[in-house]
This record gives structure tokens, sequence and C-alpha cells, in this order.
């Protein structure tokens, strides 16, 4: 008998150029049925989170949320395996809530990224819940110092992208909850190209993201404060650096990062799209990434799944280093840097020897993100 997973996530909630985080959570639709898994995707959609194309409050049905999803379910073959659902509303796209709750009981294993559904009458109806965290530390900072229900109870198994939560050198809590760790998927057949790499280091990011968060005495910060620690790199390599960036146009640092040599690039000129998403990572030469300080100075070990995609892209990775070294190989088509010099050297190391660090990045993603892995891993956690 085929065994059936349902996934839910938070793709669309982010409909305008929220490509990047419509991957994150496709790579696990794909990459199970790509399996031979019976795939079902289910997510709840708060009224708030409507909007339409010019961010203004909409109605469900007729949200941006609700035209990218439909888009989304057609692109992907999904239709009669999606359910985007109004909460605390009749509204759906999809499946309905009540179609939904019949399959539940049928459901071997739900997979509920960073605890999104909260329906209780799927959630305990399914034979098994995995708890998927994508935001190590400051899940568990949320639930912990500010009192936010993350939805942590009810799960039977709990795992986390963050490969040092938990570690001594983390000082997050873990609310009393043993983490397992994952990488993220990658469908490798959706990402390896024979497309040059063209000219500049990328990467897609939100200028302010969740903002700050305080643990035990110390304030973590945005991304933003990390990138502007590096606000000189430009002038100090010779490939260029560009950032398709979710930035306020009035944003006073939009001016000192153009001042700096950093191109910026426009979120819904080049990502509107899971497809457009894709080919700006092809295009690109590798990426260039700073990261929340929280997962940097928290040492949480947090691996991107952006930055899986660019690897399995054979695109070589510079990311700000958060403790990962210790469960993965670096320096060879991934390397990390903890300030401007090393990033500088680390972008000087790849450019010297590309094509070496370019295949080294694919080995690396055949070996560590390839779907098929990372998911009958995940399985076997499972006990499926």
């Amino acid at each position: 008998m085929t065994r059936r997973i349902m996934i839910s996530g938070a793709i669309g909630s982010h409909p305008i150029s929220g490509a990047g985080n419509s991957w994150a959570f496709l790579q696990y639709v794909l990459g199970f049925r790509n399996l031979g898994y019976e795939i079902y995707y289910v997510e709840q959609l708060n009224p708030e989170d409507c909007v339409d194309e010019a961010w203004n409050r909409a109605e469900f049905m007729q949200s941006a949320n609700a035209s990218y999803f439909r888009a989304l379910m057609e692109r992907f073959d999904l239709t009669g395996r999606v359910s985007l659902l109004e909460s605390g509303g009749a509204g759906y796209v999809g499946l309905s809530r009540g179609e939904i709750e019949a399959i539940a009981p049928e459901i071997d294993l739900l997979i509920n990224g960073s605890g999104r559904l909260h329906i209780n009458s799927i959630l305990a109806s399914v034979r098994r819940r995995m708890y998927l965290d994508l935001d190590p530390g400051y899940t568990q900072v949320w639930q912990e110092r500010y009192g936010i229900d993350m939805n942590l109870r009810g799960h039977d198994l709990y795992v986390t992208v963050g490969l040092n939560l938990g570690a001594p050198e983390c000082p997050f809590p873990t609310c009393g909850i043993n983490w397992q760790t994952t990488l993220p998927p990658v469908v490798a057949t959706e990402w390896t190209t024979n497309q040059p790499p063209g000219p500049a280091y990328s990467t897609v990011a939100d200028w302010r993201g969740f903002g700050s968060m305080e643990w035990r005495g110390i304030c973590y910060r945005p991304k933003a404060d990390e990138f502007l620690r590096l606000i000189e790199l430009p002038r100090r390599v010779s490939a260029p650096l560009e950032l398709c960036l979710f930035i306020h146009p009035d944003e006073p640092n939009r001016s000192e990062l153009e001042k700096h040599g950093w191109r910026l690039a426009s979120p819904s000129d080049h990502v509107p799209n899971p497809d457009r998403y894709r080919d700006y990572i092809f295009h690109s030469r590798g990426e260039f990434t700073a990261v929340k300080q929280g997962y940097a100075a928290g040492r949480t070990g947090w691996f991107s799944d952006r930055s899986a995609c660019y690897l399995t892209a054979g695109r070589p990775v510079i990311m700000q280093d958060t403790g990962i070294g210790k469960y993965i190989p670096t320096g060879d088509g991934l390397l990390t840097f903890t300030d401007i010099d090393s990033a500088a050297e680390a972008i000087k190391r790849v450019e010297s020897e590309y094509s070496r660090h370019a295949a080294a990045a694919a080995a690396f993603a055949r070996e560590f993100l390839d779907s098929d892995l990372v998911l009958l891993r995940l399985l076997r956690l499972a006990g499926i």
C-alpha cells in the first residue's frame, strides 16, 4: 500500500516575490512525490495576511495569496493534492477542510513546517506528527522568552535545521525537547543546470526580516546589521556582489549599500515565482550572504534552504559561519566567514579556482542535500 505524507507550510502566506519561501516547502512535496509517496500539502492562512498585489488588505478569495497558490498548484501538477484554508473562515483553495479531515486518518506522517498547522481535528487524526523547525534559536526563544505559542505540543518527533541546537556552545533553549537535525532537501532534477554562471555573487534577502530578539541579556539583531558590518566588502573583491533585497524604498541603508558598491536587484523583477527564482540562482556566479545574528552569534548551526539550491546548481556558497563546520565539510564549494577579512579571503579563494569550487559545490549537494537521501532519513527518524 502506498504511504501517504502530508506537508504543512507557508507557501500562500508569501504571495508577492516569495518564491524562495515557496521552494523551501516545494522541495519536500516534490521530493516525496518523486520517491513514490502519495503527497498532500495543507496550509492555514490568517485573514490579516491576505493582501492584494499592492499589499493592501484583501478578502481571502480575492487575495493575491489565493491566486498565487492556484497558479503554483497548476504549475507543479498538484491539483487535488493541496489545500489553502482560511483560518476562522470558510474560504479555501484546492481541497476543503472537510476533505482534508476525511483524508487525515490515512496520513502516515504529517510534517508540520514551523508548526504552522493548528487544526486539531487534522493533527489528532494523522498517524504520526513531525515538527519541522526552520528558525532554530528563534523558535525556542519566542516560545520561552516571549511566550509566543509556537505550537510545539502534540508532535511525535521534533526536527530542526539547526545542526548545533542543544550543543554547549549554542546558548538558546531547547524547550525541553530532544531535537533531531536535518539538512534541507533539494530535488536535484529541478536544480541541476548546464547554464554557465553569471558574473555576480548574489543572495535573496529580507533586509529587516523579523527583527531583534533578546535572550539572557543579549540582543540578537537582524540580518541587516550583519551586512552593514561588511559594507566595505565590494571594494575589496573583484567579483560583483548583488543583493536581491526586500528593502523599503525609504530605508536609509539602501543608499549606503549602493554607495559602497553593492548591486541591488528588485525581487519583484527577479524572483516573482518559483521558475524565475530558480533562473536568478542559475544566472548567479555563486551565493555570498550574511545571516541573522541569532544564527551566527547564537551558533545554531543553521543551514539555508536557499544556499542548498545554489550548491545543487553548482554555484559555490560563501556564507557567514553559524557553526556548521562541526557537522559538514566546508572549504571547498561551501565556505564560511566570520568577519570582513575572512569574507574577502573566501571570495578570493573561490575566484582563484572557480571551476574546482563549482564542481565541489555540486558534489556536496549530491552527497548531503539530495532530496532522496534527506527525506528517506526523515522517514527513518519517524519510524515510517
